[in-house]
């Protein structure tokens, strides 16, 4: 059942971002993706691995799932962030980025209900600081991406 889950979340967020509005190209958004995809499984192997604070249940179904939400569910919200925070708008895209990182609070709860993920030694400050740090870095990926475009023709 987690991984139905799982899944339908995955569906979720490859919807929702297909639905905003988006600051990067194509090619920009995958490289976000896969740095994101990168920096979070680094992340999660330190913390599960070396530090014994995240314990992934032995089994297929946990182990599927915890895959689909590494893999999937997160580095494409990293990249709804990325663009979210390339908007004009000051006020929203901080409301927004706010609202993505308040997300992750139930969806960490959601993993530890459907037995993904055991928490022994975390509490809801780890969650919030982590994720954030997630999309701070997402964001930095986006900023270095647009800085390495090349100059548009005919403009000084």
């Amino acid at each position: 059942m987690s991984l139905a889950i799982c899944i339908f979340l995955a569906c979720c967020a490859i919807i929702a971002l297909s639905l905003i509005p988006k600051k990067l190209t194509e090619l920009e958004s995958l490289f976000v993706f896969f740095s994101g995809t990168v920096f979070e499984l680094s992340a999660f192997t330190i913390v599960h691995v070396n530090l014994d604070w995240v314990i992934v249940p032995h089994g297929n179904e946990p182990s599927y799932a915890n895959l689909v939400m590494r893999l999937v569910v997160i580095p494409v919200i990293l990249v709804i962030a990325s663009h979210v925070l390339l908007y004009d708008r000051k006020w929203l895209k901080w409301i927004l980025a706010s609202g993505i990182v308040l997300l992750f609070i139930p969806f960490q709860y959601l993993q530890e209900k459907l037995g993904i993920l055991v928490t022994p030694h975390w509490n809801v400050y780890y969650t919030l600081i982590v994720f954030a740090g997630y999309i701070a870095f997402a964001r930095v990926m986006a900023q270095l991406i647009l800085n390495a475009r090349p100059a548009e023709e005919g403009q000084s």
